[in-house]
């Protein structure tokens, strides 16, 4: 297992503040993301904005080459809905450097936090610079299909304050952040003014939220308690894990972390398929010599099944012809249509000719009515 990090970022401190299990699985054990996580098309978007203003990639370009980057679209995702989205970006980008003496892209910050002796860092996603106007802008994109308000994130007035100390404590006299919102219309984008006492806050809540992370045993998976708050678990990528917990000491949700615990996964996986087999041969013969085995929903049982009829070839042909049926448009010769065919003979000929198979029996569960 890693240790404690040296530097966190606002992700990493909201997951904590949410849930202290999601993040040990996610920071502690260093388990990977599942597939079709909802962050992927934020990586995405906001890689295909960063191509397209840093490096000049028309929309299109940006949005494909960053789809190839992060392996592919997640579930539901469609590559012209993104493209659309840089696009409307680049459009109010465009608009406003006529207004703006400076446009920044994907800064990256780091600072020192001396109360816990360690690193937070963030990337501000635009900076709007306007030294004539005495003002200053902060954006960051939000993927998200809905809008939501600024004072629901510390994350505007921490990189404001990260922000702030970069510049080495001078900002300008109007200093704010918007939460941007690609998906949706300009008028839904949620605005805060960066004052003195939000990013003093913001600043406290990293320092405490470390100080809980760090007073964690790394070793003791049951030192990170679960949430309570199970609004947390509605589109955690790890609700499943933590739900199920470990399965002898593998985890419930199926994702190794690395090779050992892969070969571990399948060792299990094999042990249990031996075992589930004989057990299900065990239920068999006791089901055969004590009858049905109840339990909640429904019952084990032997059920029989139909007899199948077969016909001889050149009897089924001979039959077709002097009927006018024409066999080849029948996608396929199989007991059904032989029965449709014996129902349809009013002659009772086929019957005749038919031979019935000894229907066997299958063991199954079957749902209580």
């Amino acid at each position: 297992m890693n240790s404690h990090r040296s530097v966190y970022s606002h992700s990493s401190l909201k997951l904590a503040e949410d849930c202290m299990r999601a993040y040990f699985h996610k920071y502690i054990e260093g388990r990977p993301e599942p597939g079709g996580s909802p962050a992927k098309i934020g990586k995405i978007f906001h890689e295909a904005m960063s191509l397209h203003i840093n490096d000049g990639y028309s929309p299109e370009d940006a949005v494909f080459f960053s789809i190839y980057k992060h392996n592919g679209l997640p579930d539901g995702e469609r590559d012209y809905f993104l493209i659309n989205m840089v696009k409307k970006m680049s459009h109010r980008l465009d608009k406003i450097s006529n207004e703006h003496a400076d446009i920044i892209s994907e800064m990256h910050l780091k600072i020192y936090l001396e109360e816990v002796d360690r690193e937070i860092q963030g990337f501000i996603d635009v900076v709007l610079d306007d030294p004539a106007a005495d003002q200053l802008a902060i954006w960051d994109f939000k993927t998200s299909w809905y809008p939501f308000a600024a004072t629901k994130t510390r994350q505007l007035p921490l990189y404001g304050m990260m922000y702030r100390e970069m510049r080495g404590g001078y900002v300008p006299t109007h200093y704010k952040a918007l939460l941007i919102f690609p998906r949706c219309s300009e008028e839904d984008d949620a605005e805060m003014e960066l004052t003195e006492e939000i990013m003093l806050e913001a600043r406290q809540w990293a320092v405490t939220t470390i100080q809980h992370i760090e007073s964690k045993d790394p070793m003791d998976i049951n030192d990170w308690e679960m949430t309570k708050n199970r609004s947390h678990c509605e589109f955690c990528s790890r609700a499943a894990l933590c739900a199920g917990g470990l399965l002898n000491n593998l985890p419930s949700d199926g994702v190794p972390k690395d090779m050992e615990e892969a070969r571990a996964i399948g060792d299990y996986l094999l042990a249990q398929e031996l075992a589930i087999k004989k057990m299900k041969d065990g239920i068999k013969a006791f089901e055969k010599k004590n009858g049905p085995i109840s339990i909640r929903g429904g019952h084990w049982t032997h059920v029989k099944g139909e007899s199948n009829p077969s016909i001889d070839s050149s009897i089924l042909m001979q039959f077709a012809a002097d009927h006018d049926i024409d066999l080849m448009s029948t996608a396929k010769i199989d007991p059904q249509t032989i029965k449709d065919l014996i129902d349809a003979d009013t002659t009772g000929f086929l019957r005749s000719q038919a031979k019935w198979s000894t229907p066997r029996s299958k063991f199954k569960f079957v749902e209580a009515e």
